[in-house]
C-alpha cells in the first residue's frame, strides 16, 4: 500500500466513512477505497466540482474549498487537496458531519504535502 492509500485508509477508519477517492481536476481517478466503478464516480465528481467552482466564481464568492452533499442514504464531502486534486468521502453516518468535514479538510492538508498530489 503506498503512502496515499495508507493515508486514505487511516482516514476511513478514523471517520467511519464507507468509501473515498482522490481525483484530479480532469476527472481522472488517482486512487479509491471501497468503491466499485471508481473511474466513473471520479468523472461524475469532477463534473460536479467543476460546475460548483464556476458557480462560485460567477457569484464572486471565491474558489471552491469544500463541498457537502446529503442524500437519503448518507453524506458526501469533497475537499480540495491542492491545485486541482480533490478527495471525496462517502459516509452513511450523517450525525458526525462536523467531524467528517473537519477530518476531510485535515487529510487534504496532509495529502497536499505528497509530491504526487502537489
Amino acid at each position: 500500500m503506498n503512502e496515499i492509500t495508507t493515508t486514505l485508509n487511516d482516514f476511513l477508519v478514523s471517520t467511519k466513512s464507507t468509501a473515498a477517492l482522490i481525483l484530479n481536476g480532469k476527472g481522472k481517478l488517482i486512487t479509491s477505497l471501497n468503491l466499485d466503478y471508481g473511474d466513473s464516480i471520479a468523472a461524475m465528481s469532477a463534473a460536479i466540482l467543476s460546475m460548483s467552482e464556476k458557480f462560485l466564481i460567477d457569484l464572486e464568492k471565491g474558489s471552491l474549498k469544500q463541498l457537502y452533499l446529503k442524500s437519503a442514504e448518507g453524506v458526501i464531502v469533497g475537499n480540495k487537496i491542492s491545485g486541482s486534486n480533490f478527495i471525496v468521502a462517502f459516509s452513511k453516518e450523517g450525525s458526525n458531519l462536523a467531524l467528517l468535514m473537519r477530518s476531510t479538510e485535515e487529510v487534504s492538508a496532509e495529502l497536499s504535502k505528497n509530491s504526487l498530489l502537489k
